[in-house]
C-alpha cells in the first residue's frame, strides 16, 4: 500500500492554537492544517471538530482499502498553513485528484503517528488549486522531522525503476543516500529515466513502526508533472567510453562519475538474477544485477551500471549486460593459502587446494569449509540442482584433499583499515564457484578405519588364533589413530567456529543459526531478536592504552554478554570489535530492551588491563523477526541501522527498528541506557 494512514510524522511544539480566545483555551472549529497537526497526541484524542479549505496535494486512487470496499481512503491536503492527511470512507469521497480544491469538515485523530483528520465529509470546490511551493530537502532533513507532512523538492539521480501494479517506484540516490519515491502512475516511459538526474515535488511520508516511532521515510508523487528533468541520462550508455577495470576508484580529478559507467570484460562467474564477475587484463570486477541472461564462463559481455562499494572493493550496482560473443576463457591463477591474505587477487579467477572440513546449505547456496596451511576458508556454489550437488558433496567427504577454481572474494578487515595506515588487508576469504564441474577431487580418506579393521580382525582370528597378539597391537594402533582423527576434528571444527581472540562463535556459526531460527519462527509463528553491537571509542583505547589492552577488554567484554544471555542464546564476534547477539524464541519488546539494558550495565564495570583500568561502553542495535526484516540479510540491515542510529545520538544506548519497510537511512530516535 502506497500511503497507510500510519505513516505519519508528528512533529512537536507547542500547538498553534490561532484564533484562540484567550491562552491556552482553543477556538473551535479548527480553521487550518496547522492548528490541528500541531495538537499533542492526548490532544487529538479529544476528537476535535475542524473545519478547512485546501488543495489535495496527493491522492492515490489505486490504494489498498482497509478490509472492504468502503473502507477508509487517505489523502493529502495542504492550505496557506501546512499540511495535513485526511481519512474519510469510500462513499463519501468526490472525484478528486492532486490540485482539487476541497471543503473538509472533519475531527481530530491521534493517527499513527501524528495528528490526523477522521471522519471527514469532503465537498469538491469549483475550479482547481496550485501546488504549495516545495520545500527544497535532503534525506537527513526529513528523517528529522522538522517538516513532516510537507510539500518538498529532492534531487538525484535514477538508479533503477520498478513497475508495480499500478504504481511506479523509483530508487533515487541523492547524494545523501538512496530514497525511494512512488507514484500511481506505471506509465512505461518511467523505465527510460535511468542515470536521469531529477528533481521531485511530492509528500515526505514516513515510516512509523507499531509504537508511533520513525524508522524512515519516503517520497510520494502525483506523476510526471511534479517532476523535472534537470539531466538526462545518455540514450545508449553502451556507447560510453568503455573505462578499464584497473582504473575504478583510482585518482581523478573530480572524483569518480555518479553517472552510469561502461565496462567490458570476460565473464569469469555468472550467477543468474544475483552477480556476475568479469575480468580484463588480470583485474577483476563482481557486479550486482537482476538481469537473468544466460552467460557462461568465457563470453566476453559489456555492463553499465552505478559505481559502488561492496567490502572496501569496487562494484557496479543496479547493471545491465550486453553479450557481445564468446572469448578466451581466463586461466586460473594457482595460489596457496598462505599468501591469499596479500590481497592480491581479489577478483580474479583463481585454484586453491585444501581439506574438507565439512559442507553445509544456506539461502539454497551450498558452502564448504576448507582448511590449508592453518588457514580456513570457504567455496560457495550456487543455487542449482539440489539432488545433483547433494550427490557431488557425498564425493567431498570430510578429510578429502579437493581443488577449487573460483573468483576469490575476500573480506577486509575494517578495524584494521580504519585503524591502521590506511590500507585494506582481508581476515577471510570465500571462493565463488561458477558450478560443481569447478570442484576437483584429489585425494579421499584413507580407506582404513575401524569398521574395517574389524573385519579384518574377524578375518585373522578365523585363519588361525597364532596372530592373536599382532591383532591386539593393530586394533591399539587403529584406536589410536582414531583417537588423533577425533581429536584433530574437534580442533578443526572449533577453529572454524570460534574467534581465534575472544573463543566467541565466528560470523558464519551465527548466520547458520540465524538461518535456522528464521525458518523456525517462519514455521511457527514466533519471533526472535538480533543484536549488532559495537565498543564506543575503542580505537581511542588502543591508541592510549596499547592494542594488548584492547584485546583484553574484547575477551572479557565476550566473557560478560555470554554471562548475561541464555545458553540458547549466540554471541558472535563479527570482526573488529563488533559483535552481535541473537536471542531466539518468542519475547515481548519490553524483554528484549531489558535484556538491551543488562547487555549495557555489565560493561558499565571498569575491565582489568595491564597497567590499570580501561571503561567502555558499547552501542547496540535491535532487530526483531519478522518486524525487523524476513531474512537474515535484512535483518543484519536493520540491526545496523539501529546501530548507526544509537552511535550518533549519543552512545552507550540501543535502539530498536520495528516494523514497516526498512529505512535506506537509518532513524534518528535512540533510547539511551539508563
Amino acid at each position: 500500500m502506497l500511503l497507510a494512514a500510519t505513516c505519519l510524522l508528528f512533529m512537536t511544539g507547542a500547538a498553534a492554537e490561532e484564533g484562540a480566545s484567550k491562552p491556552g483555551v482553543l477556538k473551535l472549529p479548527l480553521t487550518t492544517t496547522r492548528q490541528a497537526h500541531s495538537l499533542t497526541v492526548a490532544e487529538a484524542a479529544k476528537a476535535y471538530p475542524v473545519h478547512v479549505r485546501g488543495v489535495v496535494t496527493y491522492f492515490d486512487p489505486y490504494q489498498e482499502r482497509a478490509k472492504s470496499a468502503t473502507g477508509p481512503r487517505a489523502f493529502f491536503v495542504a492550505d496557506s498553513t501546512g499540511g495535513i492527511v485526511v481519512l474519510t470512507k469510500s462513499e463519501r469521497l468526490p472525484p478528486i485528484r492532486a490540485g482539487s480544491m476541497v471543503d473538509i469538515r472533519a475531527v481530530t485523530d491521534p493517527g499513527g503517528y501524528a495528528p490526523i483528520l477522521v471522519q471527514a465529509q469532503v465537498n469538491l470546490l469549483p475550479g482547481s488549486g496550485r501546488l504549495p511551493q516545495p520545500l527544497p530537502q535532503t534525506i537527513p532533513e526529513m528523517l528529522s522531522g522538522r517538516d513532516d507532512g510537507q510539500w518538498v523538492s529532492v534531487e538525484g539521480i535514477v538508479h533503477a525503476v520498478s513497475l508495480e501494479g499500478k504504481h511506479a517506484v523509483l530508487t533515487l540516490d541523492t547524494g545523501h543516500g538512496t530514497l525511494l519515491a512512488s507514484t500511481y502512475e506505471d506509465a512505461p516511459h518511467f523505465l527510460s529515466l535511468v542515470d536521469a538526474r531529477v528533481r521531485l515535488q511530492g509528500e515526505a511520508a514516513p515510516l512509523v513502526d507499531a509504537k508511533r516511532r520513525m524508522v524512515g521515510v519516503r517520497i510520494l508523487f502525483p506523476g510526471p508533472q511534479s517532476m523535472q528533468i534537470e539531466e538526462r541520462g545518455p540514450a545508449d550508455s553502451f556507447s560510453l567510453p568503455i573505462q578499464p577495470l584497473n582504473t575504478l576508484l583510482q585518482y581523478l580529478q573530480g572524483g569518480p562519475s555518479e553517472h552510469r559507467i561502461h565496462v567490458r570484460g570476460t565473464v569469469t562467474l555468472a550467477w543468474p538474477g544475483q552477480s556476475v564477475c568479469i575480468a580484463d587484463a588480470g583485474v577483476g570486477l563482481c557486479m550486482q544485477t537482476t538481469d537473468r541472461i544466460g552467460l557462461r564462463t568465457g563470453q566476453v559481455v559489456d555492463a553499465v551500471g552505478f559505481l559502488g562499494l561492496e567490502d572496501f572493493r569496487p562494484t557496479l550496482t543496479d547493471a545491465t549486460m550486453r553479450l557481445m560473443g564468446d572469448g578466451r576463457a581466463a586461466a586460473p591463477v594457482f595460489i596457496q593459502a598462505e599468501n591469499a591474505f596479500s590481497g592480491d587477487y581479489d577478483g580474479e579467477l583463481v585454484r586453491v587446494e585444501g581439506v574438507v572440513m565439512g559442507t553445509n546449505r544456506s539461502q539454497g547456496k551450498l558452502t564448504i569449509v576448507l582448511s590449508s596451511q592453518g588457514a580456513l576458508f570457504t567455496a560457495i556454489l550456487p543455487a542449482g540442482d539440489t539432488q545433483s550437488d547433494q550427490r557431488l558433496a557425498s564425493q567431498w567427504a570430510a578429510g578429502s584433499t579437493i581443488a577449487v577454481t573460483g573468483v576469490f572474494a575476500g573480506k577486509v578487515d575494517q578495524r584494521g583499515i580504519q585503524r591502521g595506515l590506511g590500507v585494506s588487508t582481508l581476515e577471510s576469504l570465500q571462493i565463488l564457484l561458477p558450478s560443481s564441474g569447478d570442484v576437483v577431487v584429489i585425494a579421499t580418506p584413507s580407506w582404513w578405519n575401524g569398521l574395517h579393521t574389524l573385519a579384518v580382525l574377524g578375518s585373522v582370528v578365523i585363519l588361525t588364533l597364532g596372530i592373536l597378539v599382532w591383532v591386539q597391537v593393530l586394533r591399539h594402533q587403529v584406536q589410536r589413530q582414531t583417537e588423533i582423527i577425533l581429536r584433530s576434528e574437534q580442533k578443526f571444527r572449533y577453529m572454524a567456529q570460534h574467534d581465534a581472540l575472544t573463543g566467541l562463535y565466528v560470523r558464519t556459526v551465527l548466520m547458520e543459526r540465524l538461518e535456522a531460527e528464521i525458518q523456525t519462527a517462519t514455521q511457527n509463528a514466533g519471533s526472535l531478536a538480533f543484536f549488532m553491537v559495537d565498543v564506543d571509542g575503542f580505537k581511542y583505547l588502543n591508541d592510549s592504552m596499547g592494542h594488548a589492552a584492547g584485546d583484553e577488554v574484547l575477551v572479557a567484554l565476550g566473557r560478560r554478554l555470554q554471562e548475561s544471555v541464555r545458553d540458547s542464546d549466540t554471541v558472535a564476534r563479527m570482526g573488529g570489535d563488533e559483535l552481535a547477539v541473537l536471542l531466539p524464541g518468542a519475547r515481548q519488546m519490553e524483554e528484549i530492551e531489558a535484556i538491551a539494558s543488562r547487555l549495557l550495565q555489565t560493561v558499565a564495570t571498569p575491565f582489568a588491563v595491564p597497567g590499570g583500568e580501561a571503561s567502555v561502553s558499547i552501542s547496540i542495535g535491535i532487530a526483531t523477526f519478522p518486524d525487523g526484516g524476513s531474512d537474515s540479510a535484512s535483518l543484519m540491515r536493520s540491526a545496523d541501522a539501529a546501530l548507526y542510529r544509537a552511535k550518533s545520538l549519543g552512545r552507550n544506548g540501543y535502539q530498536v527498528f520495528c516494523g514497516g519497510s526498512a529505512p535506506t537511512i537509518p532513524l534518528k530516535t535512540v533510547t539511551q541506557a539508563a
